[in-house]
């Protein structure tokens, strides 16, 4: 556990942090408390996100947090490491910008953590090699940032260096009007502006909330996003609401892709010779009969007629294939309870 800083210290991060902002600028998004009363930012901000990642990472670990490795990705001023770091685990985190870097290596210092490593580095050279295995890696906002196929191949870099499994939090496209290719698969989505062509390096560079250099990101569809993570090659998908963002956009989510085995069924074994099936663009399942709009009405209008003409007149539509009880996919033989009437 770090130490309490004494008075003298306290002045001394309240100094450090005033030369920190007049040469980075103020921090941006991550309020980090530093002493008694000294925030990066201030005593009232705070986000909700930050509750939802480290219950999911408490919840799925499967140990303590003071027995894993973390990985922040595009770790901006390091909030997610830090709290990580502070909760016990060997946290990392990576950031393409110099101010960024610094405003979270400045954090690490105040409050004494010898448990976290801050890197400046483009997170698109993450490897196994450079960095080694995380028990879980931690994208968020991030992967909307990226084009293609470079959205894609991180997907794929952090199913490598996971040992155990990823967080995304990242918007997506609610339109389809784009495709590209990765290895052969189709993804789907839109194409969304992150600079003007006309800024240059530098300038590009001191947008703090943008790409580093590409000039448009990929948004894949809810789909495709699906799709990407299935893919690459995490074996489960798992979508969290609770704990609630009420901030959160209704085009952005929290996911958690699980690295294991792809387990086999016994049961039904003929399963494990299909392939694990992606989703199709514009996919949606069908509502069940009892919220379908003419459901209620059909009822009362049928409890209209003796029973025993329902059910001959119910017979003699099932016979010329005018009706069915359920859509052609949902049927099974203890369904139809009158299909011998």
């Amino acid at each position: 556990m770090a130490e309490e800083p004494t008075v003298t210290q306290s002045r001394d991060l309240q100094a450090e942090r005033a030369r920190i902002i007049e040469k980075y600028g103020p921090w941006t998004d991550h309020n980090i408390l530093l002493a008694d009363g000294l925030y990066t930012i201030d005593e009232n901000t705070r986000t909700e996100k930050l509750r939802r990642i480290v219950q999911i990472v408490a919840d799925l670990s499967g140990k303590p947090l003071s027995e894993i490795r973390v990985l922040d990705l595009a770790c901006l001023e390091g909030q997610y490491a830090i709290e990580f770091a502070r909760q016990g685990a060997k946290a990392v985190g990576i950031e393409g910008r110099e101010a960024s870097v610094e405003k979270a290596r400045f954090a690490k210092r105040a409050l004494n953590l010898d448990n976290v490593e801050f890197f400046q580095d483009d997170i698109r050279n993450l490897s196994k090699e450079k960095y080694g295995t995380f028990d879980v890696v931690l994208c968020l906002g991030v992967l909307y940032h990226l084009d293609a196929p470079d959205v894609f191949r991180l997907v794929e870099q952090i199913y490598e260096v996971c040992a155990h499994f990823a967080v995304f939090d990242t918007h997506f496209s609610v339109v389809n009007q784009k495709k590209w290719m990765y290895k052969g698969q189709q993804f789907c989505g839109r194409s969304v502006v992150e600079h003007d062509p006309e800024t240059s390096k530098d300038e590009r560079l001191e947008d703090l909330w943008a790409s580093i250099d590409n000039l448009n990101a990929v948004w894949p569809t809810f789909n495709s996003l699906l799709n990407v993570l299935n893919f690459v090659g995490f074996t489960s998908v798992y979508q969290c609401f609770v704990p609630v963002e009420m901030a959160k956009p209704g085009d952005r989510v929290t996911l958690v892709g699980m690295k294991k085995e792809r387990h086999p069924v016994l049961s039904t074994p003929k399963l494990n010779e299909d392939p694990w099936p992606l989703l199709p663009e514009g996919f949606e399942p069908e509502l069940s009969m009892q919220q379908q709009g003419l459901y209620d009405l059909s009822h009362r209008i049928n409890f209209l007629f003796p029973r025993k003409l329902r059910r001959s007149v119910k017979s003699i539509l099932r016979a010329t294939g005018l009706w069915r009880r359920t859509p052609e996919s949902w049927e099974r033989p203890w369904k139809s309870r009158h299909a011998k009437e």
